[in-house]
Parts: C-alpha cells; structure tokens; sequence
C-alpha cells in the first residue's frame, strides 16, 4: 500500500475515480466535430435513431434495440448534430473506463494498480476510436466491463453476504443490458457461469486440496452469497429481466407483448441469412495478430486522391488497436491461464474466462460475417491482465516495468493519433509510417 495521493482507501479511491471518469470524457468529447458528417456504421445507426424519436418505429432489427435507443436518446437530449450523435458514446466510453478502474482495484486492492490500468486501456486507443463514433459497440463493452467488475466485487466479498449477492444481481443486469446491445454480451455470461458450475460441483463432490492457498479460485467455504437460488437469481433472472426491459418501448409501441417474440423471429431471419462480401471483413483467429483493422474514415477534402498532401491532409480514424498494448497483453493473458493452470489462482481464472469466452465463442458464428471490432471487448481484459503481472508482489522490478510499459504505451498511442482522431489530418507521408502491413491499407 501507499500513503498520501496514492493510499488505498475508499475516499481516495472514489476521488481518483473521478478524475478518471471526467478526464476520459473531455478527451472522447473533443473534436467530434472533426467528422461533420456520419461515417461507417453511423449510417445505419444514426437514422435509425431518427426513426424511433419520429414514429417509434425500430430499424435494423439484426440487433437488439438498446444500443439504437441510447443512441436516440443522445440525439433527443443534445440534438441532430456531431454531438448529439457521439455524446452517448462518449459517456459510455468514459463509463468503460471506469469499470476497468474497479475491476482492477476489486481483483488486487491495489490503487496504484487500478489507476496504470486505467491509463493503459486508455493508451490502447480502440476505446478513444469506439467512443467517438455512433455505434452498438462501446454500449456493450461498457455492459460487459461492468459485468466484470461487479462480478469481482461480489467473490471478493466475503463479509456481507447481502452486498455480495447485491453485486452479483448487477452484474446479471450488467450482462442482460449488454446482450440486449448485441447478443455476443451473453458471450462473457457463459463464461462466468462456467466458473460458478464448476465451483458448485466442486462443492457438491466436497473436493479438498492438499496445499490450499488463500488466492485459491475454490474453498469449500468461500462464496457464501452464491447459493443455488443466488446464482440462479444473478445468471438468469437478473440478465433477462434486464433484457427484456429494453423491448418494453417496443412492445408498448405495438401494444402487444408478442412483438417481442415477433422481434426476436426477426432477428433470426436476418441471422439465417447470408451476407455479402466486406472488404474489410476478417476471421476470429487473425485478430489477435491486428491484421485487418477496420477503417471507419478516409475523406480528402475535394474527394480527390491527386489532392491529398502535406498542406491537404486526409481525415483519417482506423479501429486499430494499440500494437504494444496488444502484444504484451495477450502475453498477460497466458501467464494468467498457465498460473490458474498450476496455481488454481482466483484472480487469473477471472481475467483468462473474460478474456477467452469474449473471443473464441466466435469461432461459431453462423453468419460467417466478422469485423476486428468484435474482438474489443476481449482487449478490454488486458489492463487488468498486466496489472496482475506487474503488481503481484512487493518489489521495485514489477513497478518499473509497469511505467515503462505504460510510458511505451504512451508513445504509440500518440504515434496513431493522427490516424485515430479526424480533426489531427495525416499527409502521405505520415500515413505511409504508420501503415505497418499491406493488410492494414
């Protein structure tokens, strides 16, 4: 622990919480005005809100409605304009953030921790493109990143039962509000129940351990909180209670609550379908290497190539997420599987199943259409990840390499800037130094 600024205690944690919350969102707030114009997704999404605020009418139904009903509330509250698309965005983006704060500081009691995690997501800069532009995505990783740090807090809390069973009923909301953006929120639900049936039948076969540790994932009496009934309470009723509340403007639009049903057979059909082509369309499996990054904007002003220069250079936003961020995350994430492996740790098993049930679940994904956005809110566990490498123990190594991660970090998050924010520009020059492989053009 430390003293001061930096001691681990309820008032400092809320204060730096803050900090954290309103800085990420003057930072996700800036220069939306760049792009005038809705580009990529916004398309679909931004009429689509338009839409529901003029007739209640839904559009684009291959989702679930609450991405596109907080995106229409964004535009009734600020208005049809750059910043009424994108200012939802921007909260949830900085809500985003907030959650990795807590569950770093929920998986290690460690500020320090807490706090470089939060800047190193920061540094990973999927989360500054996603909260800068009207779409589904950010609503679920913000979902799915609370789900995990009130899933934490609800383990870790082993002397109130009625809180920890508190915070495991808001992470089955947090989970049925994600799935109710896209049905791939239910990805990490799967996989955190995996935990709690795993435990339970440990429970049931009255297993013990020769060596037991106090960082164990499993002792015969921890989790009081998650009876039978409980888990029941927090992975089903809680998630579709949730869920369904985000049909209820539907339902009530057409006065009957079979449009739910009917929603959901709509869904199914678009789903059964095939879709076309994408050029910038990519499989599951290449996305921890960043190989196909999806561009969102590349607008010259005269909408001619020949004009593109230093003196008129080219708005630019890639989803492409930080390359030293990435790497040495995914390293983190295999420490945290082996460690669970051999160790049984608690901690590492959270992070490994948030991580691996978010991504490899769409190796069966029966549409076939996939975009390295989906892998986002897998990216979002590799803070967390890092800090339990760098912060496991008391000594000076783990701390030093941490800030000169975070520094490198730093580097290449301004390295991309002019291609992940619009209102910098990037000439020829400058596009050609940040194009690394022929895939990323």
């Amino acid at each position: 622990m430390s003293n001061g600024a930096f001691a681990t205690t309820p008032r400092t944690c809320f204060l730096w919480g803050t900090v954290i919350f309103l800085a990420s969102l003057a930072a996700f707030l800036s220069g939306l005005d760049a792009a005038g114009e809705i580009y990529f997704d916004e398309t679909w999404y931004v009429p689509a809100a338009r839409a529901w605020l003029q007739s209640g009418e839904m559009l684009h139904q291959e989702h679930p409605p609450l991405g596109k009903l907080l995106i229409a509330a964004s535009l009734w509250l600020f208005g049809d304009n750059f910043f009424g698309w994108r200012a939802m965005s921007a909260l949830f983006g900085s809500i985003t953030l907030l959650a990795v704060y807590v569950w770093t500081l929920a998986l290690l009691d460690d500020f320090r921790a807490a706090l470089w995690a939060s800047a190193l997501t920061f540094f990973n800069a999927i989360l500054f493109v996603q909260a800068r532009i009207a779409m589904l995505d950010i609503f679920l990783i913000a979902f799915t990143s609370l789900a995990l740090a009130f899933y934490t807090l609800s383990v870790k809390e082993t002397r109130s039962t009625r809180r920890s069973l508190a915070y495991a009923l808001a992470m089955g909301v947090s989970l049925g509000l994600a799935g109710a953006c896209k049905w791939s929120g239910f990805f990490l639900l799967l996989g955190l129940a995996a935990i709690q049936l795993l435990v339970g039948l440990m429970r049931l076969w009255r297993v013990r351990f020769d060596d037991p540790k106090a960082d164990d994932f499993y002792t015969p009496g921890a989790l009081p909180a998650w009876t039978p009934l409980n888990t029941f309470l927090a992975f089903v009723v809680a998630p579709l209670f949730a869920y369904c509340l985000a049909y209820l403007p539907q339902m009530i639009r057409a006065d009957s609550i079979l449009e739910f049903a009917a929603s959901h057979r709509r869904m199914f059909d678009i789903w059964s379908g095939h879709s076309a082509d994408h050029p910038y369309e990519s499989l599951w499996y290449s996305w921890p290497l960043l190989w196909r990054p999806v561009w969102y904007l590349f607008e010259i002003k005269g909408h001619d190539a020949a004009l593109w220069s230093t003196e008129n250079p080219a708005k630019a936003i890639v989803a492409l997420a930080n390359p030293i961020v990435v790497f040495a995350g995914e390293i983190a994430i295999l420490v945290a599987t082996l460690r669970f492996l051999a160790r049984r740790e608690q901690n590492s098993l959270i992070v490994a199943v948030a991580f691996f049930s978010q991504y490899l679940l769409w190796a069966i994904n029966p549409k076939g259409l996939e975009f390295s956005y989906y892998f986002f809110p897998s990216i979002m566990c590799f803070g967390p990840a890092l800090a339990l490498l760098f912060f496991r123990g008391p000594g000076v190594w783990g701390t030093r390499a941490a800030l000169g991660l975070l520094a490198l970090a730093g580097l290449g998050f301004a390295f991309f800037l002019p291609i992940l924010a619009a209102g910098i520009g990037v000439s020829p020059a400058s596009f050609e130094l940040r194009i690394w492989l022929p895939s990323w053009r």
